[in-house]
């Protein structure tokens, strides 16, 4: 009995720290595990919102209905989305044939003046309450590809460049 109450300790010493990796792998996986993250799902209609774009003017989503395009949700106090920049500056480099929409939570000059600064070549949708409910929004950032039809086909919380790359192998698979 007792020779297997120890073999026992040592199995479960070693599964704990490979537990560990795992969750550090792992972490937006493990996160949304544990708790909700809010958003729209994956399956669910993207909400093809219209407001004003940080530069003046206005944005309609419905632009892009009939083609895929990745939505990403942001806020422009979110150090995770600023990560996210050096890769999205370069969008249409990386991305030609995928459009890309920010719908950002925040100071509307404040996205304004980064836009320009960064040269974002995508539209950045400055989102009101209104519009932060319709997407239900609880983190950030979050990508969604979205197909032709408006369906959410894969999403990503939070950014990883080794996540994204995989995200976008799969959107373009879409």
């Amino acid at each position: 009995m007792r020779k297997v109450a120890i073999r026992l300790l040592f199995v479960l010493a070693a599964l704990i720290p490979l537990a560990g990796v795992y969750v550090l792998n792992n972490a937006s996986l493990v996160t949304e595990w544990f708790t909700d993250t809010g958003g729209i799902k994956q399956g669910e209609m993207i909400p093809f919102v219209s407001g004003d774009e940080v530069d003046g003017g206005q944005v309609d989503m419905k632009q892009y209905k009939g083609k895929k395009f990745i939505a990403m949700i942001a806020k422009i106090d979110c150090e995770s989305c600023k990560s996210s920049y050096p890769t999205i500056k370069k969008w249409n480099e990386l991305y030609p044939d995928i459009p890309l929409v920010m719908v950002g939570v925040g100071g509307k000059e404040e996205y304004s003046r980064i836009k320009q600064e960064l040269q974002f070549p995508f539209p950045i949708l400055s989102a009101d309450q209104w519009m932060q409910d319709q997407f239900l929004m609880k983190i950030t950032p979050v990508f969604y590809a979205v197909d032709e039809e408006g369906r959410v086909m894969e999403r990503m919380n939070g950014y990883r460049v080794r996540d994204f790359k995989k995200f976008m192998e799969k959107a373009e698979r879409i």
